[in-house]
Order: C-alpha cells, then structure tokens, then sequence
C-alpha cells in the first residue's frame, strides 16, 4: 500500500535521524546571482495551501488538481500531486509572472525539482517557455520545451535536484516560464516539487 507524504517522512525522520534531502544548505540557500533577473523560493505561502501569488498563474488543464503551497522543516516549495484525485487525467501548469528578456542579453535559468512515488515514466514534469502567452489563455499560447535535467523514477523520494544552467539568451520579449505536470488519480499519482528558481545573466 503507497505510504502517504506524512507516513513517508515520519518513517524517515525515525531511520535515518531526518529528511535531509528536503532541506539541506543546497536546497534553502542557492548562490547568489547578481544580477538576479527573477526569483521565487516560494517562502511565502502557508503549508498546505493553494498557490495564490500576483502574477503567477496557477492552471489545471485536465482535472481539478492544482499546485499548492508545502513546507517542511521552514523550507517552502510548490507542489503538484494527482494522488487521490479521482480522476482519469491530471494536467497542471504554474507559469511565471512575465520575465523581461530585452532588457538584458545572457539570461539563464536554474531551479530545482523532486519527486516522491513516482513509479511510472509517464507521469511527467517540464519546463518550457513562451514569448506570446497573454497571461491567461494557456493552450492558445506557443510553448517551447526547454531542456533541464529532472529526477528520474528511481531517484529518491523529495531529494531535490539542480535543473543544470538552461540558456534563455535566444528568446526576446516578455517570456513566462511555466513548469507543467502529467498524471492521473491512478497509475501516474506521483508527485513533484519544485523550489529555488532562477533567472540571472
């Protein structure tokens, strides 16, 4: 039977003395970009809670599952997961607040992501990005998959992993950077974790 997030870390915090894969210096202090373009560490949101923050749009495309607010051990993250959720499709986009790429050149992106239970290849994060979205309309937007590296079925449970330095320097405009999730309530009712995003030159 799959443990729940609860069950998972109590019985973790027992084993090995803590999770300290969810909250050691990598994941609560990146280095500092200078300039810093964009940043979210997603600190402000209470436990538990809907994503809710001006400018971001927070979508399910499929489904009624959206992105939510967890911490754990004073470190935030955003979080989309479809465990429990009934239903046969689970599509969910959190998209940044518009990013300005003309007023600098060499911008590069970097954030962080993890998994838990995750067991089949199809349930799936990205990241991608468009320079037409109008901040409302998703499906009528043009997106781009851009490459990150992302934890792997077989990776451990809320270890979060760097996404490698993504080059942005080739779009113009007012980007959105949007991170989006596929599952069901099913056999894909993983979850993902996204934290420390950065968007420097």
């Amino acid at each position: 039977m799959k443990m729940n997030k609860i069950t998972t870390l109590l019985f973790a915090s027992l084993t090995m003395g803590m999770m300290s894969s969810c909250v050691n210096d990598d994941d609560t202090s990146l280095p500092e970009y200078t300039p810093l373009i964009f940043g979210e560490d997603f600190s402000e949101g209470a436990d538990n809670t809907l994503f809710e923050k001006e400018g971001w749009l927070n979508f399910a495309e499929t489904g009624t599952v959206r992105w939510t607010n967890q911490v754990y051990s004073g470190n935030g993250y955003a979080e989309f997961t479809s465990y429990q959720s009934g239903q046969s499709s689970n599509i969910g986009w959190l998209i940044t607040p518009g990013i300005d790429l003309d007023a600098q050149e060499g911008e590069k992106l970097v954030f962080q992501t993890a998994q838990a239970f995750v067991d089949n290849a199809a349930n799936t994060i990205e990241v991608l990005i468009s320079t037409d979205f109008d901040g409302t309309n998703v499906t009528a937007a043009t997106w781009q998959s851009l490459s990150a590296t992302f934890p792997t079925t077989s990776a451990t449970y809320y270890q979060f992993i760097k996404s490698g330095v993504i080059d942005l320097s080739r779009f113009t405009g007012t980007a959105h950077i949007a991170f989006r999730v596929k599952g069901n309530g099913t056999t894909l009712d993983g979850t993902y974790q996204i934290d420390n995003i950065r968007v420097y030159n």
